[in-house]
């Protein structure tokens, strides 16, 4: 007797982290500084931009853990994108 398959649940996106990685030139100057924003798909809300490169490091390692703590909607059994 084989076990029946689990049914997994659907997978809900609930944010999107937009990243742009900027551009340099060839002497290593930022021509277009990187800049990110992060867009919460449940409660409406927009974090960032924020530019420069360590502080789109900073938001892009931090983000994901931070927004919930400031949403406004629960995120039980949800993951961001």
């Amino acid at each position: 007797m084989t076990a029946r398959p689990q049914a997994r649940r659907p997978l809900v996106i609930t944010g999107a982290l937009y990243v742009d990685m900027g551009q340099q030139n060839h002497a290593g100057r930022w021509v277009r500084p990187p800049r990110a924003r992060y867009e919460c798909l449940r409660c409406r809300t927009t974090e960032g931009p924020v530019s420069g490169a360590a502080d789109v490091a900073q938001f892009v390692a931090t983000i994901r853990a931070a927004h919930p703590t400031r949403c406004t909607t629960t995120y039980e059994g949800a993951q961001a994108a």
